[in-house]
């Protein structure tokens, strides 16, 4: 199974993605969480236990007090510790254009998703990371 994190302040925003990943039975082991600096801590204390830790993220970058960018520079500090490949997406509204260079800033992450995240997108997120498992077991 594929484990799916979404990190972002907004209740509303999960809400709106836990029903799209249910309606299409997409990522059935999905967590969910309001703040950035509790998710990290979860990485912290069990990077060396890659069962405990997702295989997928949706950050959302403007959050209060630890941001989404917050959270990826401390990401960075350990992620090449951690036992098992973790890919995170950038979820935003934001029009910055240098929102858009994080994945060149930043191995783990593999795109920039605008808000609201479509359909298509997570039916092809899902595709994609089911071919990966498949291929890897």
């Amino acid at each position: 199974m594929i484990n799916f994190l979404m990190i972002d302040d907004n209740p509303i925003e999960h809400l709106i993605m836990q029903k799209m990943l249910n309606k299409f039975h997409l990522f059935p082991v999905a967590s969910h969480s309001l703040d950035a600096r509790l998710s990290m801590d979860l990485f912290e204390r069990s990077y060396l236990t890659p069962d405990l830790l997702p295989d997928v993220v949706f950050l959302d970058l403007n959050m209060p007090g630890f941001s989404g960018w917050d959270f990826l520079d401390s990401f960075e500090r350990i992620y090449k510790r951690i036992k098992k490949t973790i890919d995170i997406y950038i979820i935003s509204s934001s029009i910055d254009p240098k929102d858009r260079l994080l994945p060149e800033k930043y191995a783990f992450v593999k795109a920039c998703l605008c808000k609201p995240v479509k359909m298509e997108t997570l039916l092809n997120l899902h595709s994609l990371y089911q071919s990966i498992k498949r291929d890897a077991g």
